[in-house]
């Protein structure tokens, strides 16, 4: 049974996310708060959720800083950043701050059920639409600030970088496999190897690096 908090500031859309989940036999609503304080206050009375669905616009403190003080206090959480506005700069400041994937509002029930079990799994999937806005948002720093492009690609071997590749392209550890035709327990090494390599602690640390990185734009993908 996974254990989820909701975080939100309008209650419509609290209700309309619990109604939800609580269709999903492997999905328990432990609680839900109408603002990153309010959450925060949950947290440190002993709350522990598996996965916490964050508002990232919420009235008083930012699903965003909420998502670094949650972290502080609960690092194996997993945060799923949720909300309507659909920004590039939001997308990558709810990343950076700890959640490892994102859903849209406006998405179907089915994707966000999904992003629940594969963070859960911890094997977070970031869509490809969320990847698209990321890039765009990175190439676009990179052209105003003028940073340079990586060209050792963190010393990865050939198959790591098949792995990075497909990782990229937002497959799970299973359609790893399947499509380099290894098991999963091995894309789980490489995946480690990768990890330390480019001294990151998850995938979408490693994606966000390589898309940082403009891995993109050199045929990675």
């Amino acid at each position: 049974m996974i254990r989820v908090m909701l975080a939100d500031d309008h209650e419509m859309m609290r209700q309309g996310l619990r109604a939800v989940l609580q269709q999903e036999d492997s999905i328990f609503v432990i609680g839900d708060a109408n603002s990153g304080e309010a959450l925060l206050h949950q947290i440190v009375k002993g709350a522990q959720p598996d996965v916490v669905l964050m508002d990232v616009q919420m009235s008083g403190m930012s699903g965003i800083e909420a998502t670094k003080k949650l972290k502080e206090l609960l690092p194996e959480v997993h945060v799923i950043g949720l909300t309507a506005i659909d920004e590039d700069l939001t997308i990558a400041e709810m990343l950076r701050a700890g959640a490892c994937s994102y859903v849209i509002k406006a998405s179907a029930a089915s994707e966000l059920v999904q992003a629940i079990h594969s963070a859960y799994a911890r094997n977070p999937i970031l869509t490809a639409d969320v990847q698209r806005r990321l890039k765009r948002f990175i190439t676009k720093k990179r052209n105003t600030q003028q940073i340079p492009i990586e060209e050792d690609e963190e010393g990865l071997t050939k198959r790591e970088l098949d792995v990075m590749r497909l990782l990229m392209q937002g497959h799970s550890n299973k359609e790893i496999a399947r499509r380099l035709v290894i098991s999963e327990r091995t894309v789980q090494t490489h995946l480690s190897n990768i990890f330390a390599k480019m001294e990151v602690a998850s995938r979408t640390e490693a994606v966000l690096v390589a898309l940082r990185d403009g891995w993109l734009s050199q045929n990675h993908m």
